[in-house]
C-alpha cells in the first residue's frame, strides 16, 4: 500500500490526555470505568474536529449515540454525511459483521475506508479509537486468540497513512486472560495517566 504523508503546511499536531503521539502511533489505553474512558475520548475526538481531522469512533450502540451527540458540536461543515469529519460505527458494522468476529475482515474494512478518506476525501489526518468493552461476553479462548492476532496486525495498517489509533480496554471488565497478551500487541500502553513504550511488543 503507497504510503500518504500529510500536505505541507496542514497541522498534524494529536495528543492523547495531553501527551504528544505520532502519525502511525498505536496506542493500547488501560482505563477504569466509562466516566475515565469519556474523560480520555472526548478531548481526543473534540480536538481533532477542531483542527479539521477525520475521527472515527468506534463503540457498542448506546456508547457511540452518547459520544455522537457531545461531539456534534465540535463538528466542522465539511462533516454531513457518511464521509464527514465525525463517523462512528458499531461492532455490527465491522467486528460482528455477521455475529462473528472476524480480525482479517475488519482489517480489510479499515484498509478500504483508509484509503477513501485520503485519496477519495483528501484527508491529511485521522484519528480512531476503538472502546472494546462490547467484545466482554464474548470472552472464549478462541476469541481471544482472534483478537489478539488482529491487534497485531494493526499497526502496519495504521502506519500506511497519517494516522493515530487508540484501542481502549477496560481494565473492570477484562482480566490478565486477555490484558497480559494484549500488551505485547502495542508498542505503546496508555495506563494511570502515563504513556510508556512497551519493551515487549511483538509484530505480527
Amino acid at each position: 500500500m503507497a504510503q500518504h504523508t500529510a500536505a505541507a503546511g496542514q497541522e498534524t499536531a494529536v495528543s492523547w490526555d495531553g501527551i504528544p503521539v505520532a502519525p502511525g502511533d498505536h496506542l493500547c489505553a488501560l482505563y477504569r470505568g466509562p466516566t475515565e474512558r469519556d474523560e480520555l475520548v472526548r478531548p481526543f475526538l473534540a480536538d481533532g474536529l477542531r483542527a479539521g481531522h477525520i475521527c472515527l469512533l468506534l463503540a457498542a450502540p448506546d456508547d457511540a449515540t452518547s459520544f455522537r451527540e457531545t461531539l456534534a458540536a465540535h463538528e466542522t461543515p465539511s462533516g454531513d454525511g457518511p464521509s464527514g469529519r465525525l463517523q462512528i460505527k458499531v461492532p455490527q458494522d465491522g467486528y460482528l459483521e455477521d455475529g462473528a468476529f472476524d480480525g482479517d475482515r475488519m482489517l480489510r474494512r479499515m484498509a478500504d475506508w483508509s484509503a477513501e478518506m485520503f485519496h477519495g476525501h483528501d484527508g491529511d489526518m485521522a484519528r480512531l479509537t476503538a472502546d472494546m468493552s462490547w467484545a466482554g461476553p464474548l470472552l472464549r479462548p478462541a476469541f481471544i486468540r482472534g483478537l489478539i492476532r488482529y491487534e497485531m496486525r494493526v499497526a502496519p495498517w495504521l502506519g500506511s497513512y497519517p494516522q493515530v489509533g487508540v484501542c481502549m480496554y477496560d481494565l473492570e471488565v477484562f482480566g490478565g486472560d486477555l490484558i497480559v497478551p494484549l500488551v505485547k500487541a502495542h508498542a505503546k500502553i496508555w495506563v494511570g495517566g502515563r504513556l510508556v513504550e512497551n519493551p515487549y511488543h511483538l509484530v505480527g
